[in-house]
């Protein structure tokens, strides 16, 4: 069973334990699992401290070429090997890597169109092709991998690219079975600024008509994209949970499920958007 789990970097703090422990427990019931992680707060606090104001385009960070090389050493190396050290200490083998490692996460640049208008983010990205085998030979010496979201392109430069879409196109890879968002918030909003307007079940459909109505904003946005644009079909079972839920995560091994947004990628189960 094949779990692929993100972690929004408004998550991630040195002493983590609930993940690790989330994940031995799988680990113990037999899971393969990858963790992928975000990092955007991190990200911002560095970029402020040298002067910089960043910018977002429907949740996207923009990313001038300039900063690329700091936004590298952020994600793949303070935070990255931050949350393998949380994971080690717990006596979880695991493994930091970035798209860049063995050819594993190709992209190219991305662009986003807006008011007829197309609107250069820099040097993000979106991921064309994956290669798994890097994440095979990890899992069959007993190692988690844990990934952070930077891809190269076809000169092999970096790109950075949204974890939720880094996860997406993992999860679609290994066609695995479980793929969970643990963010901020406790899942997809009727309305943002309500914490008690939760969708607890959610349709490709419905996603389509909210992000159409712009009643999705932020970093709900790209998470959402990435379901519709990538994971038709591709995946068992889709979570958008708050970060305390991670604790319930091996309750998905039993059958269970998370509390927060349940998304429903084929079939007709109905959802209860208003």
């Amino acid at each position: 069973m094949k779990f692929v789990v993100k972690v929004s970097g408004k998550l991630l703090t040195p002493n983590e334990e609930a993940l690790p422990r989330a994940v031995g427990e799988l680990l113990a019931e037999g899971a393969q699992v990858v963790v992928v992680h975000g990092g955007g707060p991190q990200l911002s606090e560095v970029l402020q401290k040298m002067g910089k104001v960043p910018q977002f385009v429907d949740g996207l960070r923009v990313t001038p070429k300039e900063e690329m090389d700091v936004i590298e050493m952020v994600l793949s190396g303070l935070l990255n090997k931050m949350l393998v050290g949380a994971f080690l200490r717990f006596g979880i083998p695991a493994c930091g890597i970035s798209g860049r490692d063995a050819f594993f996460l190709r992209g190219e640049r991305y662009t986003v169109e807006k008011n007829g208008q197309t609107i250069d983010l820099g040097q993000v990205g979106d991921v064309t092709q994956v290669d798994p085998r890097i994440l095979h030979a990890l899992w069959a010496h007993g190692f988690v991998p844990v990934v952070s979201p930077i891809c190269g392109d076809s000169e092999w430069q970096a790109l950075n690219v949204n974890a939720d879409w880094v996860a997406a196109h993992i999860a679609r890879s290994l066609q695995a079975e479980y793929l969970v968002f643990f963010s901020d918030v406790p899942g997809v909003l009727q309305d943002p600024e309500n914490r008690d307007s939760l969708i607890t079940t959610l349709t490709l459909a419905e996603m389509e008509h909210l992000i159409a109505g712009g009643r999705i904003r932020g970093g709900m946005v790209p998470k959402l994209q990435a379901l519709l644009r990538i994971l038709r079909g591709c995946v068992r079972e889709v979570f958008i949970s708050e970060g305390s839920e991670v604790v319930h995560l091996p309750e998905l091994c039993k059958g269970g499920r998370l509390s927060g947004t349940k998304i429903v990628l084929e079939g007709s189960e109905d959802g209860d958007v208003a």
